[in-house]
């Protein structure tokens, strides 16, 4: 069988991550691959902030700020909350900033943001790296969004943390009947 299909179809997301992160030449391609997602009327309203490093730390900082703003917190919420970005060794932050267009609707570019962020997995994938897109209450913060200097319209649409597979979990085959059917109309 063609070897992207094999590659799609046992690709599975990995929630423990851990060794070294793609390096720079990696990291280019992975992001390449992320700018040919499809793209109504080539608006590219996407951007991919790339976190490493101390970087993790001072988002775990945020993380925490954003966590208090709705008052105290336990100091083991708070603690998990610094330790989120820290899950892995690279966190790819991808954003949707809508551009105004009358025949391509906000809902539109930030799906076109989630195929760029399907593509980047893929990609890591093929390079031997694991993944895992995630979002939750961080993606809604505003005090996250302040700091990823988006504007009222715009939105996180995934954390995707990056890095070696510390355990691939096991593949679950879905039976393809349960989810599709031929429309006759």
């Amino acid at each position: 069988m063609n070897t992207i299909i094999d590659l799609i179809k046992h690709r599975v997301s990995c929630p423990k991550l851990g060794g070294k992160a793609p390096n720079g030449q990696e990291l280019e391609a992975i992001l390449s691959c992320a700018l040919r997602a499809p793209d109504h009327a080539r608006l590219k309203p996407w951007h991919f902030h790339v976190i490493q490093g101390e970087a993790l730390s001072r988002l775990g900082d945020v993380f925490a700020k954003a966590a208090q703003a709705n008052g105290s917190l336990a100091a083991d919420k708070l603690t998990k909350c610094k330790n989120m970005p820290l899950r892995a060794p690279m966190l790819i932050v991808a954003v949707c900033e809508p551009v105004l267009n009358p025949k391509v609707p906000a809902s539109e570019q930030i799906l076109a943001v989630g195929a760029a962020i399907q593509n980047m997995q893929i990609a890591i994938s093929s390079l031997d790296y694991g993944s895992i897109w995630r979002t939750g209450e961080m993606a809604e913060s505003s005090v996250v969004k302040e700091a990823f200097g988006l504007s009222e319209q715009g939105s996180i649409v995934g954390f995707v943390y990056v890095g070696q597979p510390d355990k691939v979990p096991a593949l679950q085959k879905p039976n393809l009947d349960d989810y599709y059917s031929n429309w006759e109309g």
